[in-house]
């Protein structure tokens, strides 16, 4: 079809039509056409402009520069179907066909387009390029894919190179981040002053500034979102003797109900119009009139100690990064949001954190990881780290912190959206987060937390093939008895059977070491000569053997069968013995020999476990990477762990672990009970709560866990019953040893489950050796110390009413009264006095 069409020639086309080339029409059958025009159709805005069909051959889009391209989900308007769909984005135009290698591309004018996510949420990675003509609905596999999409639609809007490595871009360019979202209560556009129409998505807000405008307004909106640099202050920026000094970034309407301005203490906002404004760092809420008696200094609002200014980000270094320097922060807070924990309800966290502090100082883990927000708060002396997300996030930003050795500068807390949050439970920060209005609080009881220690431990694992000489000799020997017993039953020639039965006798004997010369049977000897002198005969030509003679040889083969039976069985106790205890003392030279050359696996920071627990998380993780969907809140999460647990409750698959792996602490083997797995402790929570070593104190035997102290548990799993009541009874016959190093042996020739913190493999038998590796400092939440702090700063606001109230006397207190205040006053003096006297 390209020979067919002019390369330099635009087809436009109606609605209703379908393009053709003047001699294509017999190629295209009508149900082809059909389709491609429902892909298009019906996606223009309530307008009275006409959806103009553009569209370009594969020659035309080849000669200009790709920006992106890849495969999008595409929302059709016949019953809201998806289908998948090519997109291309070159200059401001992006091209869409059903496949790569499509000859007509549908094409979209980004000249005066919009993007925005479709929902709040946003479970699906959804968004939409809104143009004045009309609106696609598109879908992207993960959100980073969604991001990088929205970031070069952004960037050939201004004409910028897009390079999806780049650090955070959109936040310093003062664009707005678009969602659609509905409004509870009247709502007004910031760029025509107009009401956004509805309660549904109607409306587009920016998750940063709450700036709100209609999806046709968006692309009209000027690029002031909230600040992040220097650089985008620009001349607002205040200067004085001291430097450079934080202004107001005010925003205008669309204010609370309860607001109230600070200068005057009156109520502010409207429902009828715009009006009034609301500081996007400070939160001050002010009058219009009352504007100019504001400060223009921005305090910075509850925060001010975990924000960074705009005006600290003021270079580059070398490498691109941004580069912060600024006495006033002392301990800012650098935010990891996994936007995918918590079934999605990272997006809001991260929305929200960006309203409270500075945009660039929150980072998303699912887009680049931790390595950006790192680079950008390495040149603090101190800084502080919120992780937001469940234990394997945590686990990525430590792990992250030892590549760049950071550890000694920064402290790290734990906002719980996972599904176990074990770690957040020790550290005080609850199982759990799910309301994003309780941030405010969570910041300052940040700010407020001790640091404690976590010991971190190295799992270090040896893979080993044992592989022994013996073994070989023992298939030579299976070889050579299975071929001498197929020529004693099968062979004609009695002197075959006679001399292989023989050879059968010697090599029995020779691998019990006890060939004499004189153990030779009597029985025996009597029993084969006559079947020797039978085997003559019959070589000499006889046809048939009598009777007597056939019963001979059937005498003598039962009792050589026999002895060579009675011999192998023997022989086979002894040798059984002796290759275990080749393999026990193999086993051993290896642990001495090989343990040196063990490699790090991981990094382990709550537990580790083999068997019973470990295979548990196994299939929960094959799970959800067969069916994510399935798997994709909290409470399926729980649910699969219980069913699969109850599996195992029946099936048992590790009954009798104990023969297959053995444990050593300290250096010291240990004997173990039987069990169907074991569990090594960091701190006292596992599996989602579970105080698994049983108690928090120190008894006769143990002292009391921590996970602090340099010291391991370890404790037995009996069975998924045991895991159970766990969460109810504090068990505590399963206590194994407490230790600072711990090594578990895997024997035998198939591998074992074995999980890391929720992350479990199949580990080859072999070595695995947990020894300590480091210590971080973990930011702690002390109840007892906020509400002893609480009562001091209630008692000092007390005292300080008490000392600054005014001290009047009778004559300056009449002054401050009304005239009927005075007169009831002296009304109440007089009865008073009446009632003295009387």
């Amino acid at each position: 079809m390209a020979s067919k069409l002019n390369p330099n020639v635009l087809y436009v086309t109606e609605p209703g039509e379908t393009l053709r080339s003047p001699q294509a029409d017999s190629e295209r059958t009508a149900g082809e056409a059909g389709e491609e025009s429902s892909d298009s159709d019906g996606e223009q805005e309530e307008t009275s402009h006409k959806l103009i069909r553009k569209v370009s051959t594969s020659g035309q889009i080849r000669a200009k520069k790709s920006v992106k391209e890849g495969i999008l989900l595409k929302q059709t308007s016949s019953f809201q179907r998806w289908k998948r769909r090519y997109f291309k984005l070159r200059g401001r135009t992006l091209y869409y066909a059903k496949d790569c290698k499509s000859l007509i591309f549908d094409e979209v004018d980004l000249s005066d387009a919009s993007v925005a996510e479709t929902s709040t949420k946003n479970i699906n990675n959804s968004f939409t390029v809104i143009t004045p003509f009309r609106k696609l609905m598109l879908c992207a596999e993960s959100r980073k894919e969604m991001e990088d999409w929205i970031g070069a639609l952004k960037s050939v809007q201004k004409w910028e190179t897009y390079e999806a490595s780049q650090f955070n871009m959109e936040h310093f360019s003062g664009m707005h981040n678009w969602y659609a979202c509905s409004h509870a209560r009247p709502t007004f556009c910031n760029v025509c002053r107009d009401a956004l129409p509805g309660v549904t998505s109607h409306g587009l807000s920016c998750e940063v500034c709450k700036f709100k405008a209609h999806k046709r307004c968006a692309v009209r909106s000027t690029n002031n979102c909230k600040w992040t640099t220097l650089a985008s202050i620009g001349n607002d920026i205040i200067e004085d003797e001291e430097g450079v000094s934080m202004p107001h970034q005010w925003l205008e309407g669309n204010l609370p109900v309860s607001a109230k301005c600070v200068v005057c203490d009156k109520t502010c906002g409207s429902v009828r119009r715009l009006q009034d404004w609301r500081c996007l760092w400070c939160k001050a809420i002010v009058h219009s009139s009352c504007k100019e008696q504001m400060g223009k200094v921005c305090p910075l609002g509850q925060c001010r100690v975990s924000i960074i200014p705009p005006t600290a980000l003021n270079s580059i270094d070398s490498d691109g990064f941004w580069k912060a320097t600024s006495a006033s922060c002392s301990s800012p807070l650098l935010v990891l949001v996994n936007s995918k924990s918590g079934d999605n309800q990272g997006v809001k966290f991260l929305r929200k954190f960006k309203q409270l502090l500075n945009p660039a100082q929150v980072f998303d883990l699912m887009n680049g990881g931790p390595e950006l927000g790192l680079r950008l708060f390495q040149k603090f002396v101190t800084f502080r780290i919120l992780v937001c997300g469940g234990d394997g996030s945590v686990g990525w930003v430590l792990s992250e912190l030892d590549k760049l050795n950071l550890h000694k500068q920064c402290q790290l807390g734990v906002l719980p959206l996972g599904t176990g949050n074990d770690l957040a439970r020790v550290l005080g920060w609850g199982g759990l987060c799910d309301d994003d209005a309780q941030l405010l609080q969570i910041l300052e009881k940040l700010e407020r937390a001790t640091t404690k220690m976590l010991d971190r431990w190295s799992v270090m694992t040896y893979e080993v093939l044992y592989l022994f000489v013996s073994q070989v000799h023992i298939t030579q020997y299976a070889d050579s008895v299975a071929s001498h017993l197929a020529k004693i039953l099968d062979s004609d020639k009695h002197s075959d059977v006679i001399s292989s039965a023989k050879v059968e006798r010697r090599e029995v004997l020779g691998r019990r070491g006890e060939e004499k010369a004189g153990s030779v049977p009597s029985q025996e000897s009597g029993g084969s000569s006559p079947g020797e002198s039978g085997g003559e005969s019959g070589s000499e030509g006889k046809t048939y053997r009598s009777k007597e003679q056939l019963m001979l040889r059937a005498n003598s083969l039962k009792k050589a069968l026999r002895q060579i039976i009675e011999q192998a069985e023997k022989g086979k106790t002894k040798t059984s013995r002796a290759e275990s205890q080749r393999v026990h003392d193999s086993s051993s030279f290896l642990s001495q020999q090989q343990c040196k050359q063990c490699s790090e696996k991981c990094v382990m920071n709550n537990y580790f476990g083999i068997g019973l627990d470990a295979k548990i998380s196994l299939e929960f993780n094959n799970k959800r990477d067969e069916h994510p969907k399935k798997c994709s809140s909290r409470t399926k999460n729980m649910m699969w762990y219980g069913v699969l647990g109850t599996k195992e409750l029946v099936q048992k698959t590790y009954k009798n672990l104990e023969q297959r792996v053995q444990l050593e602490c300290d250096g010291v083997p240990m004997s173990l009970p039987s069990l169907q797995g074991l569990a090594v402790l960091n701190i006292p929570s596992y599996a989602g709560g579970i105080n698994f070593w049983g108690g928090t104190k120190e008894d006769n035997n143990f002292g009391a866990p921590s996970f602090d102290d340099k010291k391991l548990e370890v404790v037995a799993v009996f069975g998924s019953m045991q895991m159970a009541m766990s969460r109810v009874i504090n068990l505590q016959h399963h206590r194994i040893a407490q230790c600072r190093q711990v090594k578990i042996t895997i024997l035998g020739e198939e591998g074992v489950p074995v999980q890391v913190d929720g992350e479990a493999w199949i580990q080859p038998p072999g070595i695995v050796k947990i020894i300590h590796k480091n210590r971080a400092q973990m930011l702690t939440r002390d109840r007892a110390f906020e509400s002893t702090l609480k009562s001091w700063e209630d008692k000092r606001k007390i005292d300080s009413y008490r000392t600054t109230r005014p001290r009047l006397n009778s004559q300056q207190s009449m002054e401050y009264l009304t005239e009927e205040e005075c007169t009831q006053v002296q009304q109440l003096g007089i009865v008073a006095d009446m009632l003295i006297n009387k």
